[in-house]
This record gives structure tokens, C-alpha cells and sequence, in this order.
């Protein structure tokens, strides 16, 4: 549900997650076993730096404001074709029946969550562009399991012209999500309070 994502091409799917975090990914390759195929570097800082100085995304890059990114990847298996459903529309929507567990909570928050704690508050941020126009599937999906739905829903253009979402918790339910999520991931400490790790 967060940063992750299932490539389609071939017979065969396989899932792919990229980010700077490689202990997050080796604790993901951990847990697929021998269906996971290692953590790699996938591009450094600096590489990325001089992509957007190429392309004149950000003429003035430098390696110092980047960081390396790093890939995992599964093996292509043919029980992931379940989740082309989650991609028949050419953008990645959720089916309504996810079970919210802690485990899938806790990744998604890892993914496209933050910790918002200025003013002394902390409270939970999700990003949910993707389902902009579905936040009652949203709300469902917390009633399930017992969880508050998020207070409300932040929407705004970007300048790109794409919509984003964050649906925005309060200080009490977010100490909810943050019991139910239990111990952080790996590289991810920092998106919970000191109470809650």
C-alpha cells in the first residue's frame, strides 16, 4: 500500500520497493525468505543529482542534498497476479476487502506516513493521493478493524497538476494507530514517538 509496487511485465509479477532506506529492505528481504532477491544499490546520490541537472529538473543538484537509493525485489511469482486488479486502471488502487492489520498498517504508515509533532502535538499524516476520490473506502477500511477514521482529508493541487491527498489524524487517534502498530521498522524509528518504540 505505501511505497512498494507490483511489476506486471512478463508472465509472471513480481513486487519492487525503492528507497533510501536499506535496513527497512533487508528487514523486508528477511521476511520473504528465499522468495526475496536481495538488497541492491540501485542509484547513487550522485547519479541522481546529475539526472536532474540533465534532465533541468534542478540545474543546480548536488550529491550532497541526494541520497543513494537502494531496490529490493521479489522473485516473479504467478500468485501475484491477484494484485493486477490493483493496477486495471493504470494507477494503483486498493480492492476494499484489505484487512488493515497491525502489520499492514504499520507498513503503509512506514511508506507514506509522517509524524507531525510541531507544537508539541504528535499526530499521524498518510499520504492517500492514489484513493483521493475514495476516502469512505478509506473510512471503511479503519471501521474494520476497530480504528478511527482520519479526522479529515487534506487535498491540494501539486503543480504538476496531480491531486494530493493526506488523510490527517488527531492527537488521540493517532496515539491510537501508533498502540495498535506496535514496535517500529527498521530505518522508520523516527516516525514514532519515544512512548510508542
Amino acid at each position: 500500500m505505501g511505497d512498494g509496487y507490483v511489476d506486471n511485465s512478463g508472465n509472471n509479477p513480481y513486487l519492487n520497493v525503492k528507497m533510501i532506506s536499506p535496513n527497512y529492505l533487508k528487514y523486508i528481504d528477511s521476511q520473504f525468505k528465499i522468495f526475496g532477491n536481495g538488497v541492491r544499490l540501485s542509484i547513487t546520490a550522485e547519479e541522481s543529482a546529475k539526472q536532474n541537472r540533465d534532465n533541468g529538473f534542478s540545474p543546480n543538484a548536488k550529491a550532497e542534498n541526494y541520497s543513494d537509493k537502494y531496490r529490493w525485489q521479489s522473485m516473479r511469482h504467478p500468485e501475484l497476479k491477484e494484485f493486477r486488479e490493483w493496477y486495471s486502471t493504470g494507477n494503483k488502487i486498493w480492492p476494499a476487502n484489505i484487512e488493515l492489520t497491525p502489520t499492514v498498517l504499520k507498513h503503509w504508515y512506514c511508506g507514506d506516513g509522517c509524524w507531525d509533532n510541531t507544537g508539541g502535538n504528535n499526530r499521524i499524516t498518510i499520504a492517500i493521493s492514489n484513493e483521493s476520490e475514495n476516502t469512505e473506502k478509506i473510512n471503511s477500511i479503519f471501521k474494520n478493524v476497530g480504528l478511527p477514521c482520519p479526522k479529515r482529508y487534506k487535498k491540494y493541487k501539486r503543480d504538476s497538476g496531480s491531486v494530493k491527498c493526506d488523510a490527517v489524524f488527531t492527537v488521540d487517534q493517532s496515539k491510537k494507530l501508533w498502540e495498535y502498530m506496535g514496535e517500529p521498522l527498521p530505518d522508520f524509528e523516527y516516525k514514532w514517538p519515544e512512548e510508542y518504540k
